[in-house]
């Protein structure tokens, strides 16, 4: 039988998948894009494909991945962006097809490496705790030892205590520490070797976004096959994220706290630890100690040259760098005596271990110096060929922020071009979200798969019947400085929406100050009634935040970015969703700024070309929060009239489903 006919059988109103199901509904849509994505994998070729809630991708990629894996003995990758998504594979629609599929197939989850415990670091970290760790440290590696006796993965997520940093990296697996010769084969008892074993026997290998393109280095050669193993294939779910990450895994920033974490691993001069201890190293100690001076002097520089402050608080957070030695480099000369005083260490190494762990900081401390330097004189467009941003970035308004160098290619087509979407491979990328006004070509132009093939999947949902929109056209337009009056207007119309509905919403800010102010300003207004107000950035994290919305109906969260994505409460506790401002991106932010310039300087129109659209997907984005059944129904109040005031305005609406739209 035919690779298409077992696709067909599984998916048919009486097929394999029908037998599961008591109430099971075929789904065109679902068969469709399965079929696609065969066809794609048979051609050798690459596929975009946009796959609204409801759909049931998942299954439609999957089923036609492990049949092509199992047929050709190939790989399927299968990379996502969330954690929610990995779970829902790995423990629902993987054991699920694992019972009903016509193969027998193997899937395992890839972790990075750090994320298992490395027995044989371990046990030297409990030998030389008094040199490396404190007593609340020590008393943490005692736990984690306990812990190491049952565990079955050594995996950190399997840690039932809470995580000290500092200890897991000195105990934990890691690139150039652990090898064969150190921790031994598939044989021995480390626990990466053996997830390694299970990948490697597996036909499905789940990965996220952020791992693939930290273990994806790139190919040498132009007709290689595979990305991750030789000869797999890769379907990118939640692709709608996979520039950015893809960025920042490239060129990764660097920061002041980033640089004196690792000083303190080899030497900290407060507590008297670190792995320095170990060797003959008191000179070394002393240059470590004036590394630390420096590191501070130089951030410290690079605020004074870039940042006004104001009443003891920054005025922006990033502020981009257009001249090269912006500031005097400080720090490489002191960091290659620091290098040169640890290569000389190497012949005091006692064991092949304490060798890796020596040379693991020499290769650390030399990308540092290699970031610094490339940063500070901008070679990076030299050396690609490519057009960059350098940057400056702050984690707070606060003087005492951690301070980054950041640096980003303004455009990352050709990367895609050239390693991604390569002749003799195949990606799928597959999103709810990856067209603009009903087409792939901004998605496609920004990873160059100008070439490629698309499929758009129409919704499986009633929008018409399940939503309304209401637009107050009375609310005055954003302002960029704080306007009582807008602010005012925003926060009675929030109060109006949320009564409304009693609750059960969630509100989309693109502002964390507003955000904040707004709705502890709203919690004192509802707190005689049963609604509770849930903030981001109150201490929460965001699975707690969403349980939390989940479990009280009559509960409002308020969030901005992450919550516009990946968020799915289905049922009554979300019927109401608000979207505060039209998400467009910050466009003083270095990176924008600079990719507006690029397509302004070549006769483009940036505003069009790049502003509207992102502003659009993230826009579908957040509206797709709302309706994630069949059953689901509630409102969506836009409370930015510039969707109606403005020529742009219908490029939003036109971009989701019809449905009523009300202007109150």
């Amino acid at each position: 039988m035919s690779l298409e006919q077992q696709v067909i059988d599984f998916f048919k109103s009486d097929g394999i998948l029908s037998k599961k199901f008591k109430d099971y509904e075929f789904r065109q849509s679902q068969l469709d894009m399965a079929l696609e994505l065969l066809k794609t994998l048979q051609n050798k070729s690459h596929v975009m494909i946009e796959a609204p809630t409801g759909v049931g991708k998942s299954f439609a990629y999957l089923v036609p991945s492990i049949l092509y894996a199992k047929a050709n003995k190939k790989k399927a990758v299968i990379s996502t962006h969330t954690i929610n998504l990995q779970e829902q594979l790995l423990y629902k629609d993987i054991p699920l097809l694992n019972e009903i599929m016509p193969v027998n197939f193997k899937a395992a989850l890839i972790k990075g490496k750090t994320n298992y415990l490395c027995p044989k670091r371990l046990q030297t970290a409990l030998v030389k705790s008094d040199n490396l760790f404190d007593s609340d440290e020590q008393l943490f590696l005692d736990k984690v030892y306990s812990w190491s006796l049952d565990t079955i993965d050594g995996t950190i997520s399997d840690l039932p205590i809470a995580i000290k940093q500092n200890v897991w990296n000195s105990i934990c697996a890691e690139r150039g520490i652990c090898s064969t010769k150190t921790c031994g084969g598939m044989e021995s008892d480390c626990f990466y070797m053996k997830a390694k074993l299970e990948v490697a026997d597996s036909d499905v290998v789940i990965v996220n976004h952020h791992l693939f393109f930290t273990l994806f280095d790139g190919v040498s050669e132009a007709d290689a096959e595979g990305y991750l193993f030789i000869n797999d294939f890769v379907v990118f779910d939640e692709a709608h994220t996979l520039e950015s990450i893809a960025a920042e895994h490239i060129y990764p920033a660097l920061s002041r706290e980033a640089i004196k974490y690792q000083l303190n691993r080899l030497y900290n001069p407060n507590k008297k630890k670190g792995f320095l201890l170990n060797l003959p190293s008191l000179h070394i100690q002393l240059t470590i100690q004036n590394l630390f001076d420096l590191v501070h002097r130089f951030f410290f520089n690079l605020k004074e040259e870039l940042f006004i402050m104001n009443n003891g608080r920054y005025e922006k957070l990033a502020v981009r760098v257009y001249e090269k030695n912006i500031v005097e480099d400080i720090l490489t000369s002191e960091i290659e005596k620091l290098l040169e005083y640890l290569r000389e260490l190497r012949k005091n190494c006692k064991d092949d271990m304490e060798l890796n762990e020596l040379n693991d900081f020499i290769i650390r401390f030399g990308e540092i110096k290699y970031y610094i330097k490339n940063f500070l004189e901008q070679k990076y467009e030299e050396k690609r060929g490519n057009e960059f941003v350098y940057w400056v970035e702050l984690s707070g308004l606060r003087d005492d922020s951690n301070v980054s160098i950041c640096t980003a290619p303004i455009d990352i087509s050709d990367y895609f071009k050239e390693n991604i979407f390569r002749e003799n491979n195949s990606t799928v990328l597959t999103s709810a979200t990856l067209t603009v006004n009903n087409n792939f070509d901004y998605f496609k132009e920004r990873l160059g798969a100008e070439d490629i093939n698309d499929m758009i999947l129409p919704t499986q949902f009633n929008f018409f019947d399940q939503v309304k929109i209401y637009i107050p056209t009375s609310m005055p337009p954003p302002s960029k400085n704080s306007d009582i009056f807008y602010t005012e207007n925003l926060k009675d119309w929030i109060l109006h929406f949320i009564e409304k509905t009693g609750g059960k919403a969630l509100v989309l800010f693109t502002n964390m100050g507003l955000m904040k102010q707004i709705g502890n300003e709203l919690r004192t207004v509802v707190n005689e009634s049963d609604i509770e107000i849930l903030i981001q950035g109150e201490g929460n994290s965001r699975s707690n935040l969403l349980k939390k919305f989940k479990d009280n109906t009559n509960s409002v969260l308020f969030g901005v970015d992450s919550f516009w994505v990946g968020i799915d409460v289905p049922g009554e506790s979300l019927s109401n969703l608000i979207i505060t401002k039209l998400p467009f991106q910050v466009p003083d932010h270095p990176v924008v700024k600079a990719r507006m310039e690029f397509i302004d300087a070549r006769g483009g129109n940036s505003f069009m070309e790049y502003s509207l659209p992102e502003a659009i997907l993230k826009f579908r984005q957040g509206v797709g929060r709302l309706i994630r059944n069949s059953n689901d129904k509630g409102i969506i109040a836009i409370l930015d009239n510039r969707i109606l005031t403005k020529p742009y305005g219908k490029y939003f609406l036109n971009s989701i489903e019809k449905c009523p739209i009300e202007r109150i």
